[in-house]
């Protein structure tokens, strides 16, 4: 049979329910098709609950249905029977993907628990033989004549108690004197002694078989100690230190030894610890397992061990069954005597057919004993024959473990340990040996350098070897007990080309075109195996999703690396200018252009390049961390800008503005590219990326609020500092007064700041309210109305009219650039200098009454007619030093019809 016809009869024989199964028929009869008997003349329907019967005979329903079916009515009854079968192999399918874990989780659960049932099994075996010994002393203890047992000779062989127990406690005084550490782990106990002891031995490793440390066991009446060889210098001796012991009774010991390897191996397995031991020579095997038989057998109560194979070679152990078979003294009995020679000569056939490795004549010879023997109650020859199938089982099992075998030979194998009755073990050592086979073709795979051929290559080799083991598995193994060992296989296998995979492709911090095309060729592999009948893409996403999303966000850290590093090197200058006829919305905002700085332009390039790599491995599973990805970039930037704006100290106007107009640049242009452009890649509306424009549309305000505070300082300090003015003089308030120089040139810096603002896509009056504003935050503090001492700050008659003053004077003059607050703020501050001048002067009676609103229009009116121009037209006529300062602020006065409208600090 070719793969394609294997594959579809492995897949049909899986989708097809059970027949008797009542619990899967029920769940099929709830199907849309009717269940009902098909009469003459009717539409045939497809009967679930017959199709599920154990005894359900198919040629005779169809007679009974399609007896008087015309052409159209079979046609339709097909559909019918194709439609249920795809409805219970989805079904099936489902129930063997929602059982898997269940699966995978009962598989090790039952793996353990034949261990323990092996251990079990043995303790059991010695309960059996400690009464089969006792049977067998009784019969073979001649009577006396009184018929009583004679006694007389267990007296004489008898020591006395006393110097056994002296002696028992010189042998472990001389253990706990040579091996440190020992009388912790071996105390003291009535009737415990040393039986043996076995030297330089190699403790290995159970899985990788590598050396850990070279041991001594010492093999106890009741106890296994473990000792270690340690040396603490050079040339210091070597000495022995306890490093653990064993229970005798909880411990299991088996010959691994592989002669034609050069193995000798013992492996020990303490409950649910394995621990395996290599000797020198099969001598030294054979030594130790005598050893361990001998304490056995004492602590058991028999001459044998129980469950134990001895050390020898079969025809001693033949030999001693022979020297064990119990004397009745009935020497007429030919029915036992004939058994016993029957089955000495079928084991000594069996010998020779194991010695020549005839495993299928000794299989036969397996098969011929056990029917020999059927029920007989003959424990003795049964424990022989049973040491005799579990060598050949164990010779089997090593040739079925040989990688690369052929499948005839693997069959072969796998067929005669079906006949001995170990098909679970037949089933890990066949499992065993195509993980093997996997790794030995892995290892003859050649890495030059391209990752791209190394993965298409190591997919070929583990998918394909998966699916024929697969296809192997099926045939050879016919119990639906054994598929869940096979699931859980698959998937250890998945998750071992997973791991190779993850530090070839992931850990290299490959490109994400090469990390697509990897998985590509995984894919195609995959799929492969789908024909088969064996979906692994889900498993394929469990596996590699968690790499690709670190993946993604190593990417991001990458990008913020290079975007962080182009913001502090970056001049802060107009690097380009980008056209707005395609778009309307940033037109409306910057016009015909918008000039952005040269980390605003590195921004939209490495967006760019993120959506480009990320179109190669997009998918719907990972939406979530791209957008997450793109929106700590974009924010990261931002931040940055913000940072930027605050501690530079020394930019100028142009390089500030230019970062402004960025930040909108970003906002309102590279969002929506990048947008866009992650549309077309998940072939849908990102709306969390759209979603952030209008959430980060305050964000240039933000910014351009912090130049406000910056300047305002900057200004207030160079030009009106109302901190450190002085308002005691006690000059008298004459019509002659005018506003301040301080003043003046506290208006000549806002309209230095104005001028900067031309030519430049900003909100200029926002920009210029937001700085006047941010003066009078400066002036209402409540700390610069307070001496360092605590102590009010004093107003004289004069000072009070100075301030208020300049107050009106750069209200009037600012125009309708000052907003509703900043009239309140300055109506406050005038009011607070008000307060204090009167209450300084209540006791004393020497408050002066003060000017009406009136004269300070006048007197503002007056200054700014000597200055050579006429509010509202700001600038006109004055002087080059004013003109060049206050022309830009021309565009924020107000008509001359609102003019008199304007209020004053005086008005409320």
């Amino acid at each position: 049979m070719d793969y394609s016809t294997r594959g579809m009869t492995m897949r049909r024989e899986r989708q097809m329910p059970t027949r008797g199964g009542n619990g899967y028929a029920a769940e099929l009869n709830g199907h849309k098709y009717g269940a009902g008997e098909t009469s003459s003349g009717e539409q045939p329907s497809v009967s679930l609950s017959r199709l599920t019967k154990s005894d359900f005979q198919a040629e005779e329903y169809l007679k009974e249905t399609l007896k008087t079916v015309p052409e159209s009515g079979i046609r339709q009854f097909r559909k019918s029977l194709e439609d249920a079968r795809k409805s219970a192999s989805k079904n099936l399918q489902r129930n063997v993907y929602k059982n898997y874990e269940s699966f995978v989780f009962i598989s090790k659960e039952i793996s353990s628990m034949e261990r323990d049932m092996q251990m079990l099994r043995e303790l059991l075996h010695s309960i059996n033989q400690v009464g089969d010994d006792l049977m067998d002393e009784d019969l073979q203890e001649p009577e006396t004549e009184d018929g009583g047992p004679r006694i007389g000779r267990r007296r004489t062989m008898r020591m006395s108690m006393a110097n056994q127990a002296d002696l028992f406690k010189d042998q472990l005084a001389r253990v706990w004197r040579s091996i440190r550490d020992a009388q912790r782990l071996v105390p003291f106990a009535p009737g415990r002694h040393v039986v043996g002891d076995v030297r330089n031995i190699t403790e290995l490793s159970p899985s990788t078989m590598q050396a850990r440390q070279r041991v001594d066991v010492v093999v106890l009446s009741d106890m296994l100690l473990i000792a270690v060889r340690t040396k603490r210098g050079p040339h210091a001796q070597p000495a022995l230190v306890a490093d653990r012991s064993f229970v005798l009774a909880d411990v299991s010991v088996a010959d691994v030894s592989e002669p034609s390897r050069g193995a000798y191996l013992v492996r020990i397995v303490n409950r649910a610890e394995t621990f395996l031991f290599g000797l020198r020579s099969i001598d030294a095997v054979n030594e130790l397992m005598l050893l361990i038989s001998h304490a056995k057998a004492g602590l058991f109560g028999s001459d044998v061990p129980p469950a134990m194979p001895p050390p020898l070679p079969a025809s001693g152990l033949r030999s001693g069954v022979a020297q064990k078979r119990p004397n009745t003294g009935n020497d007429d009995d030919d029915d036992a005597d004939g058994l016993r020679a029957r089955t000495d000569d079928a084991l000594d056939a069996l010998d020779v057919h194991i010695a020549r490795r005839e495993f299928e004549a000794a299989t036969a010879a397996v098969q011929e004993l056990n029917s020999l023997l059927g029920d007989k109650p003959a424990a003795a020859l049964r424990r022989a024959v049973d040491m005799h199938t579990s060598g050949l089982a164990r010779l089997i099992l090593a040739d079925l473990l040989i990688p690369c075998s052929p499948r005839a030979q693997v069959a072969g194998n796998i067929q005669l340990l079906h006949r001995l009755g170990w098909d679970k073990e037949a089933k890990e050592a066949f499992l065993a040996s195509r993980s093997t086979t996997i790794k030995n073709r892995t290892r003859q795979l050649k890495l030059e350098g391209n990752t791209q051929l190394y993965i298409r290559e190591l997919a070929i080799v583990y998918f394909r070897l998966i699916r024929n083991t697969c296809e192997w598995y099926s045939s050879f193994f016919a119990d639906p007990t054994l598929v869940s060992a096979l699931i859980a296989w698959v998937r250890q296998e998945m998750a071992e080309y997973a791991v190779i995979f993850r530090r070839h492709v992931f850990h290299e911090m490959q490109k994400f075109q090469v990390i697509a095309t990897c998985l590509s060729h995984t894919l195609a592999e995959v799929d492969i195996l789908g024909h088969a009948g064996l979906d692994l893409k889900f498993m394929l996403d469990q596996e590699f999703f968690p790499d690709l999303t670190n993946c993604i966000r190593s990417y991001e850290t990458r990008c913020l690396a290079l975007l962080t590093k182009a913001v502090a090197d970056d001049p802060l200058v107009v690097a380009s200018k980008i056209s707005t006829a395609a778009n309307e919305s940033a037109a409306r905002i910057f016009g015909a252009q918008i000039p952005i700085i040269a980390s605003v332009s590195k921004l939209d390039e490495v967006l760019t390049d993120f959506g480009n790599e990320l179109r190669h491995i997009v998918r719907d599973s990972l939406y979530g961390q791209v957008v997450a990805s793109v929106l700590a970039i974009i924010e990261g930037v931002l931040k940055q800008f913000l940072a930027v704006l605050r501690k530079t100290h020394s930019a100028s106007y142009a390089q500030e503005l230019a970062l402004l107009v960025s930040t909108q640049a970003v906002v309102s242009w590279v969002i929506p590219r990048s947008a866009t452009h992650l549309d077309r890649i998940f072939g849908r509306t990102v709306s969390d990326i759209h979603n952030l424009e209008q959430r980060l549309e305050a964000f240039p305000g933000s910014l351009q609020d912090v130049f406000c505070q910056k300047h305002a300082v900057a200004i207030a300090k160079s030009s009106f500092d109302f901190v450190t003015a002085d308002f005691t003089q006690e000059n008298a308030v004459t019509d002659a007064m005018k506003p301040s120089s301080q003043m003046e040139q506290l208006l000549l810096a806002i309209g230095r700041v104005a001028r900067e603002l031309d030519g430049w896509p900003l909100p200029k009056r926002n920009i210029l309210s937001g700085l006047i504003d941010c003066l009078f935050v400066q002036m209402i503090d409540p700390r610069n109305w307070e001496s360092t001492a605590g102590d009010k700050r004093q107003f004289s008659h004069y000072g009070v009219h100075c301030l208020v003053l300049d107050i009106h004077f750069l209200l009037r003059v600012c125009g309708s650039l000052v907003s509703k607050s900043t009239n309140n703020m300055a109506n406050r501050v005038c009011e607070k200098a008000l307060r204090l001048y009167f209450a300084a002067n209540a006791n004393s009676g020497g408050a002066k009454e003060m000017m009406n609103k009136s004269w300070y229009d006048a007197r503002v009116l007056d200054t700014m007619q000597k200055l050579g121009f006429a509010f509202p037209d700001f600038g006109k006529g004055f002087e080059h030093r004013s003109q060049q300062s206050f022309e830009g602020l021309s565009a924020g006065s107000v008509p001359s019809s609102k003019r008199n409208t304007m209020s004053s600090p005086l008005s409320e």
